[in-house]
Protein backbone atom coordinates (compact mmCIF):
# COMPACT_ATOMS: atom_id res chain seq x y z
CA UNK A 1 0.00 0.00 0.00
CA UNK A 2 1.28 3.82 -0.89
CA UNK A 3 0.98 6.88 0.90
CA UNK A 4 -0.80 9.08 -2.55
CA UNK A 5 -0.57 11.97 -0.06
CA UNK A 6 3.41 11.91 -0.56
CA UNK A 7 3.01 12.03 -4.54
CA UNK A 8 0.51 15.02 -4.41
CA UNK A 9 2.58 18.37 -4.09
CA UNK A 10 0.26 20.56 -1.65
CA UNK A 11 0.02 18.05 1.02
CA UNK A 12 2.37 19.80 3.13
CA UNK A 13 0.40 22.88 2.48
CA UNK A 14 -2.85 21.17 3.27
CA UNK A 15 -1.18 19.97 6.12
CA UNK A 16 -0.28 23.20 7.38
CA UNK A 17 -3.34 24.81 6.31
CA UNK A 18 -5.06 22.04 9.36
CA UNK A 19 -2.91 22.88 11.77
CA UNK A 20 -3.47 26.38 11.22
CA UNK A 21 -7.12 25.97 11.31
CA UNK A 22 -6.83 23.56 14.13
CA UNK A 23 -4.71 25.98 16.30
CA UNK A 24 -7.02 28.82 15.53
CA UNK A 25 -10.27 27.00 17.02
CA UNK A 26 -8.25 26.08 20.27
CA UNK A 27 -7.50 30.11 20.51
CA UNK A 28 -10.69 30.27 20.07
CA UNK A 29 -11.74 27.74 22.78
CA UNK A 30 -9.91 29.39 25.66
CA UNK A 31 -11.16 33.04 24.50
CA UNK A 32 -14.73 31.69 24.81
CA UNK A 33 -14.04 29.14 28.23
CA UNK A 34 -12.76 32.75 29.43
CA UNK A 35 -15.32 34.86 28.77
CA UNK A 36 -18.02 32.04 30.10
CA UNK A 37 -16.27 31.66 33.10
CA UNK A 38 -15.80 35.12 33.72
CA UNK A 39 -19.68 35.35 33.38
CA UNK A 40 -20.45 32.39 35.05
CA UNK A 41 -18.64 34.04 38.05
CA UNK A 42 -21.74 36.14 38.14
CA UNK A 43 -23.97 33.41 39.45
CA UNK A 44 -21.75 31.47 42.33
CA UNK A 45 -23.74 32.12 44.75
CA UNK A 46 -27.36 31.07 43.29
CA UNK A 47 -25.62 27.54 41.89
CA UNK A 48 -23.80 27.16 45.30
CA UNK A 49 -27.22 27.47 46.86
CA UNK A 50 -28.50 24.47 45.00
CA UNK A 51 -25.37 22.20 46.46
CA UNK A 52 -25.18 23.93 50.23
CA UNK A 53 -27.20 25.40 53.19
CA UNK A 54 -27.66 28.94 53.04
CA UNK A 55 -25.04 30.34 54.63
CA UNK A 56 -22.09 28.57 52.71
CA UNK A 57 -23.67 28.96 49.20
CA UNK A 58 -21.22 31.44 48.13
CA UNK A 59 -18.18 28.87 49.00
CA UNK A 60 -19.80 25.93 47.21
CA UNK A 61 -20.44 27.68 44.46
CA UNK A 62 -17.02 29.11 44.35
CA UNK A 63 -15.82 25.68 44.59
CA UNK A 64 -17.94 24.52 42.02
CA UNK A 65 -16.39 27.13 39.82
CA UNK A 66 -12.98 26.90 40.53
CA UNK A 67 -13.39 23.16 39.83
CA UNK A 68 -14.36 23.67 36.49
CA UNK A 69 -11.96 26.41 35.34
CA UNK A 70 -9.39 24.11 36.30
CA UNK A 71 -10.90 20.81 34.44
CA UNK A 72 -11.27 23.65 31.60
CA UNK A 73 -8.03 24.54 31.22
CA UNK A 74 -6.23 21.65 31.99
CA UNK A 75 -8.22 19.83 28.81
CA UNK A 76 -7.47 22.52 26.87
CA UNK A 77 -3.85 22.68 28.33
CA UNK A 78 -3.77 19.17 26.92
CA UNK A 79 -4.57 19.69 23.40
CA UNK A 80 -2.32 22.91 22.65
CA UNK A 81 0.32 20.41 23.86
CA UNK A 82 -0.63 17.59 21.55
CA UNK A 83 -0.11 20.22 18.74
CA UNK A 84 2.97 21.85 19.42
CA UNK A 85 6.44 20.37 18.65
CA UNK A 86 9.28 19.44 20.50
CA UNK A 87 11.33 22.71 20.41
CA UNK A 88 8.11 24.13 21.97
CA UNK A 89 7.35 21.84 24.24
CA UNK A 90 10.92 22.16 25.65
CA UNK A 91 10.75 26.36 26.16
CA UNK A 92 7.45 25.91 27.51
CA UNK A 93 8.98 23.41 29.97
CA UNK A 94 11.71 25.81 30.47
CA UNK A 95 9.33 28.66 31.24
CA UNK A 96 7.23 26.73 34.00
CA UNK A 97 10.38 26.04 35.87
CA UNK A 98 11.32 29.49 35.67
CA UNK A 99 7.79 30.16 36.96
CA UNK A 100 7.64 27.69 39.30
CA UNK A 101 11.15 29.18 40.94
CA UNK A 102 9.62 32.46 41.06
CA UNK A 103 6.95 31.81 42.32
CA UNK A 104 8.53 30.01 45.40
CA UNK A 105 11.45 32.73 45.72
CA UNK A 106 7.90 35.54 46.00
CA UNK A 107 5.76 32.95 48.12
CA UNK A 108 8.94 33.36 50.50
CA UNK A 109 9.07 37.14 50.64
CA UNK A 110 5.56 37.50 50.77
CA UNK A 111 5.64 35.44 53.93
CA UNK A 112 9.01 37.05 55.53
CA UNK A 113 7.43 40.79 54.72
CA UNK A 114 3.89 39.92 56.51
CA UNK A 115 1.87 43.21 57.21
CA UNK A 116 4.69 45.13 55.72
CA UNK A 117 3.75 44.90 51.88
CA UNK A 118 1.00 47.16 50.53
CA UNK A 119 -0.94 45.47 49.25
CA UNK A 120 -4.63 43.75 50.83
CA UNK A 121 -3.74 39.95 49.76
CA UNK A 122 -0.60 39.30 49.43
CA UNK A 123 -0.50 36.04 47.50
CA UNK A 124 -2.04 38.12 44.32
CA UNK A 125 1.44 39.54 44.69
CA UNK A 126 3.06 36.32 44.13
CA UNK A 127 1.07 35.30 41.08
CA UNK A 128 1.46 38.03 39.26
CA UNK A 129 4.71 38.24 39.32
CA UNK A 130 4.99 34.12 38.66
CA UNK A 131 2.67 34.79 35.67
CA UNK A 132 5.46 37.90 34.46
CA UNK A 133 8.42 35.79 34.90
CA UNK A 134 6.74 32.88 32.58
CA UNK A 135 5.46 35.26 30.17
CA UNK A 136 9.10 37.04 30.10
CA UNK A 137 10.52 33.39 30.05
CA UNK A 138 8.39 32.46 27.01
CA UNK A 139 9.46 35.80 25.10
CA UNK A 140 12.85 35.58 25.90
CA UNK A 141 13.20 32.61 24.92
CA UNK A 142 11.48 33.36 21.22
CA UNK A 143 13.79 36.47 20.84
CA UNK A 144 17.31 34.60 21.38
CA UNK A 145 16.35 31.97 19.25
Amino acid sequence: MTNDDARDPSWGERNVVRRNRRRWALAGAGVAASIAFGLAGQYVTPVGSLIAPAGEAADAGSLLWAVGLLAAAAILFRLIWREIDEVQRRRLVNAAAIAGIASMVLLLLAQAAGQMLPFAEPMMAVFAGAAAALIAAIIFQRISS
